[in-house]
């Protein structure tokens, strides 16, 4: 069985994409300054090359920049939100990395019907995709901290993950940002109602197309 290509590796401090994304709004995006920002959380010129790809990928080279410059000042309005913010910053980089998305989908999919879930189930889940070797356990340790530090899930306990309930999300523009995430992902032009019951959405409920 031929699996998918790993496409991240490395774990980013949402500050900094937050850095890159409001720069990006405010067209003075600086790829300078943006290693400047790595520089304080990374060591080591092959890691900071690969912080660089994937802030850059995710912010300047995402399929969903048409969409958040015909959007930018809603987004600009939204991001001023820790919650909102954090949700589109992850909902950029699922966009433009396919095991970020796949991850927090098998993780929607998973807390939808029970209260926790350890790390290996999910990398078994992951591992049919994208094979049980080391690189799916360095992408998964590259992701998990950002949906912790995104707010999306809770860790109590070592390797264990639970949904954050309380995440508040106010800004209609964060919801139609991940729906375009999940439709990146899924090459659909439009959704039906019965498609935003996916469990990738149970990380927006609350907001007023998913609520219910």
């Amino acid at each position: 069985m031929e699996h998918k290509p790993i496409d991240i590796n490395q774990r980013i401090p949402l500050a900094t994409l937050a850095v890159g994304l409001s720069s990006f709004l405010d067209d003075s995006y600086s790829e300078d300054y943006i290693l400047e920002q790595l520089r304080l959380e990374f060591k080591g010129e092959n890691r900071l090359r690969k912080s660089v790809r994937i802030v850059s990928k995710t912010i300047l080279r995402n399929p969903l920049t048409d969409f958040v410059v015909a959007h930018k000042e809603e987004i600009r309005q939204a991001i001023k939100k820790k919650h909102d913010r954090n949700v589109i910053l992850i909902a950029l980089l699922n966009s433009s990395f396919t095991f970020s998305f796949d991850a927090l989908q098998f993780l929607g999919k998973f807390l939808s019907v029970q209260e926790l879930v350890n790390r290996q189930a999910l990398k078994t889940a992951l591992a049919r995709i994208y094979g049980g070797n080391r690189a799916t356990d360095n992408a998964i340790d590259s992701v998990i901290p950002m949906f912790i530090e995104a707010g999306l899930i809770t860790r109590p306990g070592l390797a264990v993950y639970e949904l954050n309930k309380e995440l508040q999300i106010t800004s209609p523009v964060t919801e139609k940002v991940f729906i375009e995430s999940y439709k990146a992902n899924s090459g659909l032009d439009g959704l039906q109602d019965y498609q935003l019951r996916d469990p990738y959405f149970v990380f927006a409920r609350g907001l007023s197309n998913l609520s219910g």
